[in-house]
């Protein structure tokens, strides 16, 4: 049984080779999701640090924000087990609050998750809420508000599309 599994365990290496994987590449991300009910007037403020956030408006009744969050390759190659344990810390505690109406997307406060990590978020809000979004390093989406919108961006790409006469894009690089 043991060579069974010692065989299994090649075979499966061998795939992911072959597709380019490897067990350090596979534990340098992670993902997750939060929902939150909010009505039609939701304010949404999101503060990212590294990564893309994308916003869309849609005709919906809750806040749903869905991240990835990636690890630094050189500091997974370095040392996997923290690499997957940073992640795992974002999972357990992500820096989202909701409080009635409003939900809070915030910067990693954490030293070692800031230097070593990135989320990119996609978050779906109710079309009427009002939105401000901010990037230090990564793009800023926004597309489908008719609520006010502010997005800004320090060294990404900025596009605010398909939305109300209320929005301001700024990006300083």
């Amino acid at each position: 049984m043991r060579i069974e599994l010692r065989k299994w365990l090649t075979v499966a290496a061998a795939v992911l080779a072959m597709f380019g994987y490897s067990a350090t590449a596979l534990a340098a991300s992670g993902a997750f999701e939060k929902s939150f009910a909010v009505a039609g007037d939701a304010i949404v403020d999101v503060s990212n640090l590294k990564g893309t956030v994308v916003v869309r408006g849609g005709d919906v009744d809750e806040v749903t924000i869905r991240a990835r969050i990636t690890v630094d390759k050189r500091y997974a190659r370095t040392d996997p087990l923290k690499a997957g344990k940073l992640i795992g810390e974002i999972k357990r505690s992500p820096p989202i609050e909701a409080a009635g109406n409003r939900v809070t997307v915030a910067e990693l406060e954490k030293h070692s998750h800031r230097r070593y990590a990135s989320i990119s978020y996609e978050i779906l809000v109710p079309r009427e809420a009002t939105v401000s979004v901010h990037s230090v390093s990564g793009d800023v989406r926004v597309s489908g508000m008719s609520g006010e919108v502010s997005a800004t961006s320090d060294t990404g790409e900025v596009t605010v599309a398909d939305s109300g006469p209320d929005n301001s894009a700024r990006s300083s690089s």
